[in-house]
């Protein structure tokens, strides 16, 4: 069979067609992806919580506004150190048992933020919310390595989306239990759910490509036929996989990983999707969503509209996993950028006319008697803001990090993905400090087209620079960027970079994958 006609088979088949042989990756993805669902859970918290911390009540914990500021934050911050420290167990013990240990840590994160109440005790509250923010940046790297590493081409894209949606599960999860129990249930009840992670990855297996890495031969071949089912010929597979291992060489340092070109084109890709899916605004959007319904006038409190959005996203970000694999990375990610800078548009002319008009009531007094036009369309911030939550689910909710456990080279993926995810974590922590400081300067309206420009500017970074992963194994994906030539002394591999438009063609590849 040719080339075209192998590809063509490829696009044509749905990637959960062959039950039984996808059966065994859906549940190892579920099973990695609830450590990110426990992610979730962490910034779920902070929703519901907060609010109770802040009201005087006797004989319980209270907290000062710059006290609860800062318990808010704190994750975002911790998660980034997390991120870069989670590479070296990720190296030693492998990806199974990282994600094991690390319901261990939430567990007790979540408790010792329970107790605090008991021991009405605000250091031991950090303290949890402190341990809780480090595991959450180790989880995304490590969860979305497993996943990819133990996923078959075919079903990697929407396999891979699945950290997304259990991000947005555990969000709903924890504003939900939160609006029916006190603050310190919650964090004994949520805290509970991550010994589902531990037990699961108990039973999973470890991913081929770090047993072969660690020479671990007949244990990777197990675990690559429980993945691609009993009655798969995975030999071909096993072979590509164990050439690419056995090519590998001694781990260098960062700083030399950091000057040596093939590596840092992946990784410079990785980051700008990085860079741009916190530059859309999403989670200042999203942390500020109650101003947002209360300028739209809702009758709906700020807790009701905190789950609106969360389910909208959780929903969607669903619907994207059967996705990626059809139309591709690229084409969903232009869709989504686009979609969403015309949604941010019209939020950001929406507000900005309002409070012209509401400047001009204050110069004229005459206007406040007459009825607004806008106040009649108070249901187009509502409509613009859940499209764009829509358009952000669809694509950059879930590609950029489906990209990161894609582009990198197997023996430096460890490293790499948590410089990513680490990156996007620091962005995340700087959007959403400096989105109150940017409003009071150019106005939410001027904020909101800033954010669409951004959207405007990903989706022209993503038609030049970002080669298309569909239906490629992890082999030929490091071949887009690598031409092997010399071998160094010190552990880097000297190669040329290949042509930029190949970047952007399809695999020569002929061989036929398992599923």
């Amino acid at each position: 069979m040719g080339e075209k006609a192998i590809t063509k088979s490829r696009k044509n088949v749905s990637p959960f067609k062959n039950w039984s042989k996808v059966a065994p990756q859906i549940i190892c993805a579920t099973s990695a992806s609830w450590a990110v669902l426990c992610t979730g859970l962490v910034r779920g918290w902070s929703s519901s919580a907060i609010a109770q911390l802040r009201e005087r009540k006797n004989g319980t914990l209270y907290l000062e506004k710059e006290e609860a500021a800062w318990i808010t934050s704190l994750p975002p911050l911790c998660a980034i150190f997390g991120s870069l420290l989670i590479a070296f167990p990720m190296e030693l013990y492998g990806r199974r048992m990282t994600l094991a240990t690390i319901s261990l840590l939430y567990v007790l994160g979540f408790y010792l933020m329970g107790l605090s109440y008991y021991l009405n005790s605000v250091s031991v509250l950090f303290v949890g919310r402190l341990i809780t923010g480090l595991i959450s940046g180790a989880s995304v790297p490590t969860s979305q390595i497993y996943v990819s590493e133990c996923s078959s081409p075919r079903v990697r894209g929407a396999l891979g989306s699945f950290t997304s949606t259990f991000m947005s599960f555990g969000i709903v999860i924890a504003y939900v239990i939160g609006a029916v129990v006190e603050w310190q249930i919650m964090c004994f009840v949520i805290g509970s759910l991550p010994i589902v992670l531990g037990v699961a990855m108990l039973l999973m297996p470890e991913t081929p490509s770090w047993l072969i890495s660690h020479n671990r031969g007949p244990q990777a071949k197990d675990a690559l036929q429980y993945l691609r089912g009993k009655y798969t010929n995975i030999e071909s597979e096993f072979q590509r996989i164990s050439n690419n291992a056995n090519s590998q060489l001694p781990k260098p340092s960062y700083a030399k990983i950091l000057t040596n070109g093939h590596l840092m084109k992946p990784l410079i890709i990785s980051m700008a999707l990085m860079l741009f899916q916190q530059l859309s605004g999403i989670n200042a959007i999203v942390f500020y969503s109650a101003s947002v319904f209360q300028d739209a006038g809702c009758s709906l409190n700020n807790f009701l509209s905190s789950i609106i959005i969360a389910v909208v996203a959780m929903v969607f970000t669903m619907i994207s996993v059967l996705l990626v694999d059809r139309f591709g990375r690229r084409k969903l990610l232009m869709i989504s950028g686009v979609c969403m800078a015309v949604s941010l548009t019209g939020l950001g002319v929406f507000v900005y006319l309002k409070t012209a008009s509401e400047d001009l009531s204050v110069v004229d007094e005459t206007t406040l008697a007459e009825p607004s036009v806008l106040s009649e369309l108070g249901w187009l911030p509502l409509l613009f803001l859940i499209s764009f939550i829509i358009a952000y689910s669809m694509g950059f909710c879930t590609v950029p990090q489906l990209i990161m456990g894609e582009l990198f080279p197997l023996e430096y993926r460890n490293r790499l993905g948590t410089i990513s995810a680490s990156f996007s974590l620091g962005c995340t922590f700087i959007v959403v400090r400096t989105f109150p400081e940017m409003a009071a300067i150019m106005g939410l309206g001027g904020v909101y087209g800033l954010y669409a420009a951004c959207c405007l500017i990903a989706v022209v970074f993503v038609a030049f620079f970002l080669p298309e992963t569909k239906g490629k194994t992890l082999e030929e994906i490091s071949q887009f960027f690598v031409r092997p030539t010399i071998t160094s002394s010190d552990g880097i591999r000297n190669e040329t970079a290949n042509d930029p438009q190949l970047l952007l063609k399809p695999s020569t590849n002929n061989n036929t994958h398992s599923v």
